[in-house]
C-alpha cells in the first residue's frame, strides 16, 4: 500500500481515550509526525494520567509512525505513567509497520505487545 492510500484510508490523525475495564486506551490513528498530531498525542496522555487512570495502554497499531518523534513522545509518556505509579504498555504493528518505534528500539524498553488483545488480559 502506498503512502498515499494509506492516508486516504486512515486521514491525517486522529486521537481518541476509550475505557476498557479497569483500562484506559489512548488510540492514534494516522501519520505520526512531530508538530500537530505529536503535540496532540502527549496532550492526550497527559489528560488521562491526570484523571487517575492506574492503568493505559496506548494503541499505535493504525498509526503510520513517520518519523522519530514517536521514539521521544513514547519514552516521555511511559516515564510520565511510571513516575505517577500508572502501568502502561503500547500496541504497535510488529516488524516494517511498527516503523520508526521498532527502528529507534522503544520496544526494548518499554512493555509492546503486536495486539491488544495481549496488551489486556481478558
Amino acid at each position: 500500500m502506498s503512502g498515499r492510500s494509506w492516508l486516504r484510508r486512515h486521514g491525517p490523525y486522529h486521537v481518541a481515550t476509550r475505557s476498557l475495564g479497569d483500562w484506559r486506551v489512548v488510540e492514534f490513528r494516522g501519520k505520526f509526525v512531530a508538530g500537530a498530531p505529536e503535540k496532540r498525542f502527549r496532550e492526550e496522555v497527559d489528560s488521562v494520567l491526570q484523571s487517575g487512570a492506574l492503568r493505559v495502554v496506548v494503541d499505535l497499531s493504525d498509526a503510520l509512525l513517520a518519523d522519530d518523534s514517536v521514539a521521544t513522545a513514547a519514552h516521555e509518556a511511559y516515564h510520565k505513567a511510571r513516575t505517577a505509579g500508572v502501568e502502561m504498555c503500547f500496541v504497535v504493528q510488529p516488524g516494517e509497520a511498527g516503523g520508526y518505534y521498532h527502528l529507534a528500539g522503544v520496544a526494548l524498553n518499554i512493555p509492546t505487545f503486536s495486539r491488544l488483545k495481549g496488551a489486556i488480559p481478558f
